[in-house]
């Protein structure tokens, strides 16, 4: 559930019309998007997001991968597959591969009923409340309406914790004489984040495309040693 207060019933409403259009009008139920990958100011390789519907159920897959030439010097190798209760909002699994250089890292996580989150196979308590993950994000996303200077409040699942990310709505409007190379969309970036928002000191700032469902143009996320910024390559 979106965390916004300013659509209120309306913001709802909305949203739920745009899932149908996404689900049911168009029959999509499995999406493909293909990115080419630059990692700090190197071309660094491709990415590729895969989301599937089944039964309400919302299985992704994002993978980062250096290209091979950079990969015999240094690999970037970094993933994230979750799968997400879209009827009761709720995220169920997630695992987070991060292999960058020497930096490796893996977490593991389940929810469980019992309001407890297991995670590489230690259980703690947690409130598995409207809580999203990055791939689930996108697809929130691409449901929405914004207006500009929309104030988005999520809770965020990073690896092996949660925290608050905010993000502010900006509309970018179509390329023109001043500003050729622009592209026309939705920007989203962050006003600010918690700590544990941050793991591996991550930050979220996305290009949307203008009309919905929105298709991420560009996913810039800022790592532990560089900013990856995925630029849509094809659909």
């Amino acid at each position: 559930m979106k965390l916004q207060v300013r659509h209120g019933i309306l913001g709802y409403i909305a949203s739920f019309i745009a899932l149908l259009l996404l689900v049911g009008v168009t029959g999509l139920t499995a999406q493909t998007l293909n990115y080419k990958v630059k990692y700090g100011l190197i071309q660094a390789g491709s990415a590729k997001l895969v989301q599937t519907i089944d039964s309400s159920r919302l299985h992704s897959q994002l993978s980062i991968n250096s290209s091979p030439w950079l990969s015999n010097m240094w690999v970037l190798a970094d993933s994230i597959t979750s799968t997400y209760d879209l009827a009761g909002e709720q995220l169920l699994e997630h695992l987070k591969i991060i292999n960058e250089g020497s930096y490796r890292r893996r977490y593991d996580a389940v929810f469980l009923d019992s309001g407890q989150v297991r995670v590489n196979g230690k259980s703690r308590s947690f409130k598995q409340t409207e809580i999203w993950d990055l791939p689930s994000l996108l697809y929130k996303l691409s449901t929405e309406l914004f207006s500009p200077g929309d104030t988005l409040h999520y809770r965020f699942w990073d690896g092996r914790s949660a925290g608050d990310l905010r993000l502010v709505v900006a509309k970018i409007l179509t390329p023109n004489l001043l500003h050729p190379f622009a592209q026309g969309g939705w920007r989203l970036y962050p006003i600010s984040s918690s700590r544990k928002s941050r793991e591996n000191k991550i930050q979220l700032e996305l290009l949307l495309s203008e009309s919905a469902p929105h298709i991420p143009l560009r996913i810039q996320i800022d790592t532990k040693f560089g900013n990856v910024i995925m630029h849509l390559a094809t659909p």
